[in-house]
């Protein structure tokens, strides 16, 4: 499963997106899905950047799901110290 993650600096300080992560999980079940890197088709992980007050991102990412699977659940940290947001939905 391919999905884009955007972030978003709302704060007034330069945040530092090396340390984003990204975790999935699928099934009711909560099976754990690896992270697909594929540098080929724009899957190289996280960014190595800043990020500027006020400046967003797209972060292309992908994820194992069975092609039986339709619930995902994603996890989303910008660094260690911040709060995960978390997003599940089926999957069309």
């Amino acid at each position: 499963m391919r999905f884009t993650v955007k972030v978003k600096n709302s704060g007034s300080k330069t945040l530092d997106t090396t340390g984003l992560t990204v975790n999935c999980s699928y099934g009711e079940d909560g099976h754990s899905s690896e992270s697909i890197f594929d540098s080929e088709h724009g899957l190289g992980g996280g960014p190595d950047t800043k990020l500027l007050a006020g400046r967003s991102i797209n972060v292309p990412w992908g994820c194992e799901l069975p092609k039986a699977g339709r619930l995902i659940q994603i996890e989303v940290s910008p660094d260690m110290e911040s709060e995960s947001a978390i997003f599940t939905g089926t999957v069309k």
